[in-house]
């Protein structure tokens, strides 16, 4: 449908425009000192923040670009041209600036007095727990009780008695009374020594290799008190070493000796243990190899802590261990009695048929190994 439209009418015409005409001293003059508009379809597409190719005044300018260099803290002391003692009195101002603000020099002397103090400490306990090192070494090096003749050096006796020994002896007395055939009691090396003939002083020798442990802190040693005390316990052990060929045993305690009428200060010990013995002679009518075992054999020792050898200390000069510097006595004794010894043939290594013919000893009656280190 059409949109109706009204004709025009003559009457509805409007009234022609009428000018104002004013005086000319009336009129508003033209503005001239404003930038001029620009022309229609002439519009600068440019960014206002960008320098426009035309007059400074026409368009506004952009903000001077950014840099990361900082102000100077001293003005021109930062110029390419500066100066060696203007950068130098820079510094010493900026770090009197930064020791300024963590507290200043006062604090700076302070830390270092304390250091000082800390440091002197350490080396005044060094040179302290030092000294008294050196004491006890000088008290240990000449124990009480000890003979003018003992010339063994400090550094042993400081050890003493903790560790692994050999304890040379010579064979001194060798008694076979608790058995009916003395040939079944023997004693190694099976040479007693004899002070009229030089040759066994070689063929005497035995030696033992034991090890000293201590069972605690605590323990008796040389340095102990010379005080009348009998029969204590050390707090040591003694041990035989790994050797096929001697006494074996482990651990045994020791006790401590110490009364009037002893020169010196002794460890002691006393334990059971079996102890066989091949007769050297036949003890059957078929001269069957025999082996005889004395069960109730008593292993005893006195070490001494001090004292002198002699003039003519008895010692292997080839040892795997530490010779022990003091007199040592060494026992091995069995009793008489009922079954003392068991004797047996052996066949190929083995135990069989056992020796008839033993007759028992009195108990009174002792065979005994005699060993001692001095003369």
């Amino acid at each position: 449908m059409s949109e109706f439209k009204f004709p025009p009418s003559p009457s509805l015409r409007l009234p022609a425009a009428k000018r104002i005409s004013l005086p000319a001293s009336q009129r508003l003059s033209t503005i001239t000192e404003g930038p001029q508009a620009p022309e229609p379809g002439r519009w600068s597409r440019r960014s206002t923040f960008r320098n426009s190719t035309s007059s400074a005044a026409t368009h506004r300018t952009a903000p001077p670009p950014y840099t990361s260099k900082p102000a100077s803290v001293a003005g021109d002391e930062d110029a390419p041209n500066a100066s060696e003692e203007e950068k130098l009195a820079r510094l010493r101002r900026t770090w009197s600036s930064s020791a300024g603000t963590r507290g200043g020099w006062g604090r700076l002397v302070l830390l270092a007095v304390v250091i000082l103090v800390v440091v002197g400490l350490a080396i005044g306990l060094g040179v302290g727990l030092t000294v008294g090192r050196k004491n006890e070494q000088k008290n240990e090096s000449t124990p009480t009780g000890s003979n003018s003749g003992d010339t063994t050096q400090p550094e042993l006796i400081q050890q003493l008695p903790l560790g692994q020994y050999s304890f040379s002896t010579t064979l001194r007395a060798q008694q076979t009374n608790c058995s009916s055939n003395p040939a079944t009691w023997r004693c190694y090396p099976y040479t007693v020594f004899n002070p009229s003939d030089s040759s066994t002083q070689a063929s005497s020798l035995s030696t033992f290799d034991w090890i000293i442990r201590n069972t605690s802190a605590v323990y008796a040693a040389s340095t102990t008190p010379n005080t009348p005390t009998t029969g204590v316990p050390a707090n040591l052990t003694i041990s035989s070493t790994n050797n096929p060929f001697a006494l074996a045993f482990d651990a045994q305690e020791l006790m401590y000796h110490a009364d009037t009428n002893a020169t010196s200060p002794r460890l002691t010990f006393a334990f059971a243990l079996p102890k066989v013995v091949v007769p050297t002679s036949a003890l059957t009518s078929s001269n069957a190899v025999t082996q005889c075992y004395f069960n109730s054999t008593v292993l005893s020792g006195t070490i001494y802590l001090t004292g002198s050898l002699g003039s003519s200390a008895t010692s292997t000069g080839s040892n795997s261990y530490q010779e022990w510097p003091y007199p040592v006595e060494i026992t091995q004794s069995s009793p008489g009695g009922d079954g003392i010894p068991d004797c047996y043939e052996t066949v190929d290594g083995k135990l069989g048929a056992k020796v008839e013919g033993l007759e028992p000893e009195a108990e009174g009656d002792e065979c005994r190994c005699e060993y001692r280190n001095y003369r």
